[in-house]
């Protein structure tokens, strides 16, 4: 299973020249980990307060292969790659129309939240949620 969803890009995604300004980029993957948090049943304003946790994106890597302007539609995928002791891995690709706009390898780790921040196990329910949105050829491996 894949987590999708729709993106309009606006002005206030645009550079100048306009296109996306690369960096929005990043806040759009965000806002699509966020949603996808949600669905599962753990969003982030509560992650805090109930499982004492945060996920802070440890290791990112964007591969942009056309541009996006103003009025695009960027259809965005999202799968759980990999899945550890702490940290997970996701793979996000965006689309408009049939052009491939950019895929993002992301690793993202359960982390304490506070001034000493310490890693955490992933917690049973988020994997158990996780694992649902794992490639099929994948599942096998776990």
């Amino acid at each position: 299973m894949t987590f999708n969803k729709k993106e309009i890009i606006r002005f206030r995604h645009c550079d100048p020249a306009g296109i996306v300004f690369y960096p929005r980029y990043l806040e759009i993957i965000n806002d699509l980990v966020e949603d996808w948090f949600e669905v599962m049943g753990y969003p982030f304003n509560e992650m805090d307060t109930c499982l004492g946790a945060g996920v802070p994106t440890v290791n990112l890597n964007i591969k942009f292969m056309q541009p996006c302007r103003q009025g695009d539609t960027l259809f965005l995928e999202l799968v759980c790659a990999r899945i550890g002791d702490s940290s997970f891995d996701i793979k996000v690709t965006g689309q408009r129309l049939e052009q491939r706009i950019l895929e993002a390898y992301v690793t993202l780790c359960f982390t304490t939240i506070g001034k000493q921040i310490s890693k955490l196990s992933i917690p049973e329910g988020v994997r158990r949620q996780m694992l649902e949105y794992r490639p099929v050829q994948d599942t096998a491996s776990l």
